[in-house]
């Protein structure tokens, strides 16, 4: 699917090495909505609760803390800051499979956060001085793989070592690997020389960075839709696997292989399509980098909305294959493109300012909003009492009933969650107006 021909055999190992470093981010990112519903039954949560786990508590300090660490990518060596943080999440995914409480996990998940909050954007400025800007969108889309691969096997892989053990099991056996990764990537990488000619204390102070990019309309519009498409996308990341167990009772195994064809797959199409696309389209004018995400946005939302209202799990799969395919077409290309629009020695904090609107306004505020009103729809269709029929802890089992009005209110919340998309398309159409004819390429 990829081409790397032009790339040498260190280029292609470090595509190969920081690929296998992304995908297993993801894997232990999203490994939670792969097991959330067992966790959800295993413990008796609310859909706010889930929300809380699988989105709020790793989004507030993978955003807060990903800008002091991007602070550090200027200063000090990226291959070591990925290394260091790669371990962190790895070892908190592992002890999140021994949590005692909802707590304690909730602490783990905060925990991965906190880990992964120093990957992309060393992974971005590294990029930024080890390839020309020509095939930045290029090696990102490649490296970012990862993210649907580590979907694929966290769904495939994890679901069905939850189904046969359960999901204390599949926490640990998907946690562990990234050690290994991070020390192989310590004694096989080294760091690339920056193209700027200062040293440490040549670095912009934050706050000059901050003014840089507030007068950056296009940096600011791009941020915004890509945080509002990181809503529909991370809550579907999220609350897709729940969806198919709930509404078409599918076992944990079988939700996750629909999960891997309809998303995950998906989103490894429309990635590596859309960057090698939209690197020969910015090469001609860079404001199609606003044009192209405003298009494929724009498309995506009529086949997402068919695909959450089928009542045939086959037809989800099929529309939801193009809406994710079209949604992420462009999305790890953006980061590239924001790039271009500051030095060399602000581009970390750049990515992590980026990553931040992105994961709060998407992993954050989306999953809670998404679970909040989940919880809403479902305690409205539900006739009864939700609260106390659903989801208190005497009740071994929840009845037909409940499983309905969950079912039923968490596809609603999806529906009405995607009309964000709509908001997406005009923030890109803004940013394309914005984004300057001449970059900064270095």
């Amino acid at each position: 699917m990829s081409d790397t021909s032009g790339f040498g055999a260190r280029d292609r190992w470090f595509l190969l090495l920081l690929g296998a470093i992304y995908m297993f981010n993801f894997i232990d990112r999203t490994i939670i909505a792969v097991v959330g519903e067992a966790i959800r039954h295993d413990l008796r949560l609310s859909d706010l609760q889930l929300g809380m786990l699988g989105g709020l508590a790793f989004s507030l300090f993978y955003a807060v803390l990903g800008i002091p660490l991007a602070r550090l990518a200027e200063r000090y060596s990226r291959v070591r800051i990925i290394a260091v943080v790669t371990m962190l999440w790895s070892l908190m995914t592992a002890l999140s499979g021994v949590a005692g409480s909802y707590f304690q996990l909730l602490l783990c998940r905060m925990g991965v956060g906190v880990g992964e909050a120093g990957f992309t954007p060393a992974l971005v400025s590294m990029i930024s001085d080890r390839f020309d800007a020509g095939r930045r969108a290029v090696v990102f889309s490649l490296i970012a793989l990862g993210v649907p691969l580590g979907g694929a096997i966290a769904a495939v892989a994890g679901g069905a070592v939850a189904q046969a053990f359960g999901w204390r099991l599949a926490l640990v056996a998907v946690g562990l690997p990234g050690i290994l990764l991070a020390l192989l990537l310590l004694a096989t990488i080294a760091e690339p020389e920056r193209k700027d000619a200062g040293d440490r204390a040549d670095t912009p102070p934050f706050g000059m960075v901050l003014r840089r990019l507030a007068r950056s309309p296009a940096f600011l519009h791009l941020t915004f839709g890509s945080g509002f498409v990181g809503l529909v996308g991370f809550g579907t990341n999220l609350f897709l696997i729940p969806l198919l167990v709930r509404r078409f009772d599918l076992p944990l195994g079988q939700a996750g292989l629909v999960f891997a064809l309809s998303f995950s797959l998906a989103t490894m199409v429309g990635q590596v399509s859309g960057g090698y696309l939209i690197g020969r389209l910015i090469r001609r004018n860079i404001r199609w980098g606003g044009w192209a995400p405003a298009i494929a946005v724009g498309l995506a939302l009529p086949f997402y909305l068919l695909a959450i209202h089928q009542s045939d799990w086959r037809w989800l799969v099929g529309f939801l294959f193009v809406a994710t395919a079209l949604l992420y077409a462009f999305t790890p290309a953006i980061m590239t493109i924001t790039q271009s629009l500051v030095e060399p020695r602000m581009r970390a904090s750049a990515a992590a300012l980026h990553s931040f609107g992105q994961t709060v306004a998407g992993l954050g505020l989306g999953s809670v909003v998404l679970g909040y009103l989940s919880d809403r729809l479902a305690a409205f269709l539900y006739k009864g009492n939700y609260a106390v029929d659903c989801l208190a802890s005497g009740n071994m089992r929840p009845a037909a009933a409940c499983l309905s009005a969950a079912a039923d209110g968490l596809q609603m919340s999806m529906q009405l969650c995607a009309l964000v998309l709509l908001i997406a398309v005009l923030h890109y159409v803004f940013a394309a107006k914005n984004l300057p004819l001449e970059a900064n390429a270095s």
